[in-house]
């Protein structure tokens, strides 16, 4: 399991590989210090060729919770998660975090 933290964002249970197709869940922490302050929390995710993936989030407090889909459709190599917090009085911050796909 990958625990590491990048900022104001910190993977709870991202996994370094994902080999098998299906749907996969993971969870964000954000920094309880800073989470007050951030006003939106978007998330984009891509596959290794750069294409969008199928994925849905939710912000439920300090915890941000992102369901994706790895199918036939999704190739192998680095998939990509951006997330990005939109903090009135700071601005946008974004953090990046990936994975490797592979079926």
């Amino acid at each position: 399991m990958r625990r590491r933290s990048r900022g104001l964002i910190s993977p709870v249970n991202l996994l370094e590989v994902y080999a098998y197709p299906g749907e996969h869940a993971v969870k964000f922490i954000i920094d309880p210090a800073e989470s007050p302050d951030v006003e939106s929390v978007n998330v984009m995710m891509t596959n290794a060729d750069g294409k969008p993936m199928r994925f849905s989030f939710k912000r439920w407090g300090t915890k941000v919770n992102l369901s994706f889909l790895i199918d036939e459709a999704t190739p192998d190599g680095v998939s990509i998660i951006d997330i990005s917090l939109s903090r009135p009085q700071v601005g946008e911050t974004r953090e990046r975090f990936d994975f490797w796909t592979i079926k």
